[in-house]
């Protein structure tokens, strides 16, 4: 798994290609994994955790899912302070106000 983040401050606009993403029906230990690769592209990018609203657009490159709203599921778990243990980038998955472009690239 490996993600990539941007952030545009000023339209609070966060975008995420995931290649490998794991679907909603994951073990503990695969959320965990998720929620560290998240936050060690958070830290590449420069971002600390999030404490507005904000918009989300994600592109999942090869996921383990093709059913998008597992893969959604999933990256929600992932972002949410509330979910787990370890840092995040997001307090709280309802944070994510809006979902700007969603797509799914299958090799």
């Amino acid at each position: 798994m490996r993600v990539k983040l941007q952030y545009d401050h000023r339209r609070r606009l966060l975008t995420a290609t995931i290649r490998g993403a794991p679907h909603r029906r994951i073990h503990r230990e695969v959320l965990k994994q998720y929620r560290t690769e998240l936050w060690r592209a958070a830290q590449e990018a420069g971002l600390y955790q999030i404490s507005h609203d904000i918009s989300l657009s994600v592109l999942f490159v090869d996921p383990t899912s093709p059913d998008i709203d597992n893969l959604l599921v999933a990256l929600f778990q992932a972002l949410d302070g509330k979910t787990g243990k370890g840092p995040t980038l997001l307090k709280d998955d309802g944070q994510i106000v809006h979902l700007k472009d969603i797509g799914i690239m299958l090799p």
